[in-house]
């Protein structure tokens, strides 16, 4: 996915009142459940995270990419648990993760889990409750990190880079006008790969690199995007329910692709 600078970007054929209409048809009501309250993640940030820099060997580039404050999806490509750490560190943002439910239900795992911005998520649920749950962060004003493969890559060799799920462009078609800040992590796996004890390997090389910002709306109606116009738009609020969520369900794809794909020009192995 092409991110071209902001300045002089241009919404294409697709007017306001078009961009409008298409967010009604892309909207997704949250779960409205509470986030948790996150002291302890403040005291994180401020505290014990800048000794990243002392027991790691990080390299970040592009971190003047990642707006300050406001509503923000980062999305990354997941090869270790120690994953959303490096995103949150390298990103100085309190990112909210979304967590399945089994997380919080371990003794202590609980209050920590809550303590440092992990959303829960009902797994029985599916899908769609993650979604609702992602965009009760956004419409609180929050940042929120996301895997767009939806979870870590069990590919044994490269390339462990794997094919996204459209919950990525779900929520930001929902939110068409929060930035979406790609990231590509390399070497997660060699501080940390899955099924291996809990002892990170600080030392080893890891690299993160945060594209320019995007939103659903500049890359809808972008060439190098969905090149959506009213016309267009008016076409899919004109289709039967059936044909029209499989119309977005293409859109849906289109972007989750190019995200993937932007996440590998990034550097994901």
């Amino acid at each position: 996915m092409k991110t071209p600078k902001r300045d002089g970007w241009g919404m294409g054929d697709l007017s306001a009142d078009g961009r409008a209409r298409l967010a009604k048809l892309t909207a997704v009501e949250p779960a409205n459940r509470p986030l948790p309250p996150t002291p302890l993640y403040s005291g994180l940030l401020n505290f014990v995270f800048p000794l990243i820099n002392i027991v790691t060997r990080l390299k970040i580039s592009g971190m003047e990419h990642i707006p300050r404050t406001g509503p923000l999806i980062v999305a990354a490509n997941h090869l270790s648990h120690v994953d959303p750490v490096l995103a949150i560190f390298s990103s100085r943002r309190k990112l909210f993760y979304l967590a399945k439910n089994e997380h919080f239900s371990k003794p202590g795992w609980r209050q920590l889990m809550l303590a440092t911005g992990q959303v829960e998520t009902d797994r029985q649920k599916g899908g769609d409750d993650a979604i609702a749950r992602a965009a009760d962060v956004l419409a609180a004003g929050m940042p929120l990190g996301i895997f767009p493969e939806g979870t870590r890559s069990r590919n044994a060799s490269p390339p462990y880079l794997s094919r996204g799920k459209t919950g990525i462009a779900r929520i930001a078609a929902a939110f068409p006008d929060t930035p979406v800040v790609f990231c590509g992590i390399n070497g997660a796996r060699d501080i940390l790969a899955p099924g291996e004890p809990f002892l990170p390997k600080t030392w080893k090389r890891t690299e993160l690199k945060f594209a320019s910002p995007i939103t659903w709306n500049e890359w809808a109606s972008h060439d190098d995007g969905a090149n959506l116009d009213d016309d267009t738009v008016a076409e899919i609020e004109g289709m039967s329910d059936k044909k029209r969520r499989e119309e977005l369900g293409k859109l849906y794809r289109q972007f989750t692709n190019q995200s993937i794909a932007t996440i590998a020009a990034l550097g994901a192995p």
